[in-house]
């Protein structure tokens, strides 16, 4: 199970229906916000969790603190702006697994088949 955390509704969607339309990820949830992805997470268990950088009310980066804080073992990719050099160093060492540009859906796809062990297409 895919755990997708944006606040964005239409983007949120989205990647849900990416997710599910592509072959392993029959299984996603999703969350608007920290306190939605934290219950998910203690109720479902993730295999994996993708959250946004920008978020209503906190940032991607404290979501997946708190996240690491109940799940330390759950992989966490952070989708960001183009430019995402900047917050890599501080996002990588907040736990979180890989920081990917919202650009290249083809990447974050190909990391998250391979983090679920789903293999390539």
């Amino acid at each position: 199970m895919i755990l997708i955390v944006v606040g964005d509704n239409a983007f949120r969607k989205h990647l849900y229906t990416l997710f599910e339309s592509c072959y392993g990820f029959n299984t996603c949830v999703d969350a608007r916000n920290g306190g939605e992805a934290i219950a998910k997470t203690k109720q479902l268990l993730p295999r994996l969790a993708i959250v946004d950088f920008s978020m209503p009310e906190t940032n991607g980066l404290q979501i997946a603190r708190e996240l690491k804080e109940i799940a330390p073992e759950l992989p966490i990719f952070l989708l960001t702006p183009d430019n995402y050099l900047d917050i890599e160093k501080e996002a990588l060492s907040c736990g979180i697994t890989a920081v990917f540009s919202k650009q290249d859906m083809a990447t974050l796809l190909a990391n998250a088949r391979s983090v679920c062990g789903f293999g390539t297409p």
